[in-house]
Formats: structure tokens, C-alpha cells, sequence
């Protein structure tokens, strides 16, 4: 899974910062939320939550599709 953020959605109302707050920061400056790194794998099901809670959508996710 990854973990970006849309800065034009973000409204910075600090929710995902507040929950996880080794994976996002609210940046002051910009008025958005940062994403420090990507999630680890015991870390994911929290990301994804956070994803679905975001109030503007802003979180966005996507999964890698693996060929076999």
C-alpha cells in the first residue's frame, strides 16, 4: 500500500497527525498534513482507517497489484 496526500483537499484539521502520529505531521506553513513515511506492513489496517476517516478525502491510498 501507498500513502499520499492531496494538498488541495487537505483542510489540516489535524486527525490523521492526532492518530498516527509517526506517519503524518500538520505543516503549519503549507496548512496541510505531511506524510513522514509510508506505513509499515503491522502499521496498514491504521493507515487505511485514517484514509477513510479524512473529513476532505485528502489521504488518498492505492494498492501495488502483483503479477503472478
Amino acid at each position: 500500500m501507498t500513502l499520499s496526500i492531496d494538498s488541495t483537499a487537505c483542510v489540516s484539521c489535524g486527525m490523521c497527525a492526532e492518530r498516527l502520529p509517526d506517519l503524518f505531521v500538520i505543516d503549519r506553513t503549507l496548512r496541510c498534513a505531511r506524510l513522514l513515511r509510508q506505513p509499515a506492513l503491522m502499521e496498514e489496517d491504521d493507515a487505511l482507517e485514517a484514509a477513510e476517516d479524512c473529513p476532505t478525502g485528502a489521504i488518498v491510498f492505492c494498492t501495488k497489484a502483483v503479477s503472478l
